[in-house]
């Protein structure tokens, strides 16, 4: 690290402002309210459609969607973490050409953080869309009214909001992820 790239928790407290954390915030807000209102949708058709009828290959369709999706679920939520935590390392900050202060640093590194909040999102997300659409698929032809179980694929929503509540970005956060990421003592 070069001595511009030597950081401070105080410069980073300058640097995250109200606003810089406010477009955090809301990103992962929108990211957890966008399943929220897939399901919403989902459970209102379920209580809508009443299909009495399905066949032994809904069934297998919905058996094999749903063992794909909790290997994807797996891969995803082990990517996301482990991309997020790569993400912010000091060489990142370190290998940024054109930082010419301490001040740009912070700033440099709190948008890593923005980027690195994304990344252990994005991929949960993705496959929490992807188990919605297969309870879509279950309500849509019948399986999901004679075997619940299927409702299993709503899991990865609900570790989505679990991850985004356990990890939501309030400002102590974001500067002590930041300080053990980019402060050498």
């Amino acid at each position: 690290m070069t001595n511009a790239n030597k950081l401070s928790r105080v410069q980073l407290e300058q640097a995250l402002t109200a606003k810089q954390l406010r477009v955090i915030v809301i990103i992962r807000i929108a990211l957890m309210l966008g399943i929220s209102f897939y399901y919403f949708v989902v459970l209102l058709l379920y209580s809508l459609f009443n299909s009495d009828a399905f066949s032994t290959q809904d069934s297998s369709l919905m058996d094999v969607l749903s063992v794909t999706h909790a290997l994807f679920a797996l891969a995803a939520t082990v990517l996301a973490f482990y991309l997020s935590n790569l993400y912010l390392r000091p060489e990142r900050l370190a290998k940024q050409s054109g930082i010419q202060s301490p001040d740009e640093a912070a700033l440099f590194a709190i948008g890593l953080y923005r980027a690195s909040s994304l990344i252990l999102m994005a991929p949960i997300e993705g496959v929490s869309f992807f188990g919605a659409v297969i309870c879509m698929i279950g309500v849509k032809n019948g399986t999901i009214g004679f075997y619940p179980m299927y409702w299993l694929n709503a899991a990865s929503a609900v570790l989505l909001i679990l991850v985004g509540i356990m990890t939501f970005p309030t400002r102590e956060r974001v500067l002590g992820t930041l300080e053990s990421a980019f402060v050498h003592r």
